[in-house]
């Protein structure tokens, strides 16, 4: 017999975006959670500056491209016509699959989806001198940049899109906390866990996570949340909506 799921009746509040939240409600709906979703994030193209501009334009000149976030990739080919790429590298299993969804193949993928493991990963393979552009959202981190950098290559940015708070999750935000109708609360980037918290401390919401289980979709959402002094008792391993879904399961609360 099966044990049973820990999720079982429990109330989980799912702070990712409109638009990628689906897999994460329904992982938590079928092993018998209930999902309340209040999106925490969303997404806004940048105004490029003459000098990324500059950088898409010739894009030819580089020998790699990184993409950090599938979010990345979206906004780059709705701003950019690309008749040819440089190899490509990723982070992530959901950015190597967007960027199949146009057309392309990375050449190159981390064992662990995380900066720290990407660099150790990827600068062996560098060529002397290599050329090196980086797509990503306004909050990421330069932990690749400086890596490549300091390995003495040359590394450009651009910052393609933008990480905002959706005006009318606030509202339904205090709503929920207030009522104290909620039993776990997953965050599944370190943005969410900074407008969560914004929230929180707004309307002296701080004690009402007293009884509430937190969980954390990696080690850098998870540093966050425990820098605002959060008592993270879940972190996923491998750090995807599956593995954090699969530690939701076998949590003994």
């Amino acid at each position: 017999m099966m044990n049973p799921s820990f999720l079982s009746g429990k109330k989980v509040l799912v702070t990712r975006g409109e638009q990628d939240h689906q897999q994460l409600s329904e992982g938590i709906s079928a092993a018998g959670g209930i999902p309340v979703t209040i999106p925490l994030i969303d997404f806004q193209a940048t105004k490029l500056s003459p000098l990324e501009k500059k950088c898409l334009a010739t894009l030819s000149s580089y020998d790699w491209v990184i993409f950090t976030s599938k979010n990345g990739v979206d906004h780059f080919f709705q701003q950019t016509k690309v008749i040819k790429m440089p190899k490509i590298a990723v982070i992530g299993e959901k950015t190597k699959g967007r960027l199949k969804d146009y057309g392309y193949t990375p050449s190159f993928q981390p064992s662990k989806f995380v900066a720290e493991c990407f660099v150790e990963e990827f600068l062996p393979i560098l060529r002397e001198a290599s050329r090196v552009l980086i797509v990503k959202g306004n909050l990421a981190r330069s932990l690749i940049t400086n890596s490549i950098k300091n390995g003495g290559h040359h590394c450009d940015d651009i910052i393609i899109y933008k990480t905002i708070m959706p005006k009318e999750s606030e509202t339904e935000l205090y709503r929920l906390m207030k009522e104290q109708c909620v039993d776990v609360i997953t965050f599944t980037s370190s943005s969410t866990v900074h407008h969560f918290m914004k929230v929180m401390d707004k309307h002296n919401l701080r004690e009402c996570l007293s009884d509430s289980i937190i969980a954390c979709i990696g080690p850098i959402a998870e540093k966050t949340a425990k820098q605002y002094g959060l008592n993270v008792q879940i972190c996923a391993d491998p750090f995807t909506v599956e593995g954090l879904v699969k530690k939701l399961v076998i949590f003994e609360g």
